[in-house]
C-alpha cells in the first residue's frame, strides 16, 4: 500500500555533538505590533521549543542543518519560517495575523454520528499508525477535528483549526502537532499527511526512562531519518541498509486496457453468453493480472550514481525505483498480516520502496529531506507513522 510519510521524518548513527546557534526573535500583532505572550515558538520535529515573554521575545538553541519554526497562537494564522543555521539573521521579526476563521464558528453542537467515529478511527490508524507503537498512542483532543468523506470519490478529509494533542506512553512524548492536511483515498489506499509536530519528553522513573529509550532505539533503527543520515555519511551497508534499483515495467501477459473493454463489449452485445474457447474469455481471465511487473537489479548501486555533494548540501536524484532493506531488524507480524491477511508469510527483513516525486530532494545532516513531499514511501517505511517516529534532534544513547 502506498502512504506518503510528511518527512518530517525520523531515523542508526552516533553523529557527533553539533555546534549550537542561538536563533531569537520577537513575536507582534502584524496590526497593532504589540508584542505577543505565551506564544509557541518550536523547531519542527524536535524537542526544541520555548513560549514568548511579556515582550513577546524568544531563544532557542538550535543544532546545525536546515529546519523550520512554527510559530502558533490560538486565534492566529501559525508561520513557518524555513532558515540555513549558516544564513540566521541576528534577530527574528515574526508578525502573526488574526484568523479569518473563528473557532467558535466551527464548534459542534451535540453528539456526532456513530459514522463520524468510524472515520475518526480510521484517521487514526493512518495517522498514528497501526504498530505496536502506534497502537498505544493516545489522541487527546479528538473533537477539534473536522472530518469529511466523498463517497464518490472514497476520500477522506481531516482538518483541525487547533493543534493535536498526542501522548505516545511507549516511547515517552507528548506531541502537539499542528495538522496542516491529511487526506486518505481509500480505494488506492493511498494516505498523504502533513503538519508540524511539536515533541516534548514525558516525565517518569528511571523504569520508565530506560523502557522508553530502549523503544525510541528501536523506532530510530531502520527509519527513513536514520537511512538518510547512513546516506549523507555513505555508510549504507554499515549501518544495516541496502539499496538496489528497482524497475516496473508493464506486463507483457495482461491485455491493454483497450483490448478488455473491447472484449467486455462484446461479451455485452452477445447478451452475455461465452464459450470457453472464445478469445474474449482468455482476456478477461488475462485481465486479473498485475499491470506491472518489478524486476530488481540485484547488483549494489555506487553512491556515485544517485547522490551528489557540494559543500554541505547534498542532493538525492534518481529515477525509477530504489528498494532499501534493512537488515537490523524483522518486520512487525502486524505489517505481515496486513499484506496478507488469510495466509501471512513468515517476518523478513523491513523492506521499503521509495521514488521521487521531484527531480531531486536535498539531504540534511539531521536526517530529515527537503521537500518532504518529493519522496513517496511504499512498503515498511509506508508502514509507520507518527506512533513510530522520534524527533530530528534524537541522539542514540
Amino acid at each position: 500500500m502506498k502512504q506518503l510519510i510528511l518527512l518530517l521524518l525520523c531515523c542508526l548513527i552516533t553523529l557527533p555533538l553539533l555546534a549550537q546557534h542561538k536563533v531569537q526573535g520577537r513575536v507582534v500583532d502584524e496590526h497593532t505590533n504589540e508584542p505577543i505572550e505565551f506564544v509557541s515558538v518550536y523547531v519542527n520535529t524536535t524537542t526544541i521549543g520555548a513560549t514568548t515573554n511579556a515582550k513577546g521575545e524568544f531563544a532557542l538553541q538550535v543544532p546545525h542543518g536546515r529546519y523550520e519554526i512554527i510559530v502558533s497562537y490560538l486565534g492566529y494564522e501559525p508561520i513557518i519560517y524555513a532558515f540555513n543555521t549558516e544564513e540566521l539573521p541576528k534577530a527574528i521579526l515574526f508578525k502573526l495575523r488574526q484568523s479569518e476563521h473563528k473557532l467558535a464558528e466551527v464548534v459542534v453542537e451535540g453528539k456526532r454520528d456513530p459514522e463520524w467515529y468510524q472515520h475518526l478511527e480510521t484517521f487514526k490508524q493512518n495517522f498514528l499508525g497501526k504498530s505496536e507503537f502506534g497502537r498505544q498512542c493516545k489522541l487527546l483532543n479528538p473533537e477539534v477535528l473536522t472530518i469529511t468523506f466523498d463517497p464518490q470519490t472514497a476520500l477522506l478529509e481531516v482538518k483541525s483549526e487547533k493543534p493535536l494533542l498526542i501522548e505516545n506512553p511507549a516511547l515517552g512524548y507528548k506531541i502537539e502537532y499542528l495538522l496542516t492536511e491529511f487526506k486518505f483515498y481509500m480505494r488506492d489506499g493511498y494516505v498523504m499527511y502533513l503538519g508540524y509536530p511539536k515533541y516534548t519528553l514525558m516525565k517518569g522513573g528511571q523504569s520508565k526512562q530506560r523502557r522508553w529509550e530502549r523503544n525510541r532505539t528501536r523506532a530510530y533503527q531502520g527509519s527513513a531519518m536514520h537511512f538518510v543520515r547512513a546516506l549523507r555519511q555513505k555508510q549504507l551497508e554499515e549501518q544495516g541498509f541496502n539499496l538496489r534499483r528497482l524497475y516496473r515495467l508493464p506486463n507483457p501477459d495482461r491485455p491493454t486496457d483497450e483490448e478488455i473493454a473491447a472484449a467486455k463489449a462484446g461479451i455485452r452485445e452477445a447478451g452475455g453468453a461465452i464459450k470457453p474457447d472464445d478469445a474474449r474469455a482468455d482476456i478477461l481471465a488475462r485481465a486479473r493480472l498485475p499491470k506491472l511487473i518489478e524486476q530488481l537489479d540485484k547488483n549494489p548501486v555506487p553512491y556515485a550514481a544517485y547522490l551528489y555533494a557540494a559543500g554541505d548540501e547534498v542532493k538525492l536524484q534518481f529515477e525509477h525505483f530504489m528498494q532499501v532493506v534493512y537488515t537490523g531488524e524483522k518486520e512487525e507480524i502486524d505489517y505481515v498480516q496486513q499484506l496478507k491477511p488469510f495466509n501471512p508469510p513468515k517476518p523478513s527483513y523491513q523492506t521499503s520502496v521509495l521514488s521521487l516525486q521531484t527531480e531531486y530532494v536535498l539531504l540534511d545532516k539531521n536526517g530529515s529531506i527537503h521537500e518532504p513531499l518529493g519522496v513517496l514511501f511504499e512498503g515498511y517505511w509506508g508502514f509507520e507513522k507518527l506512533g513510530d517516529m522520534v524527533p530530528l534532534d534524537y541522539m542514540l544513547q
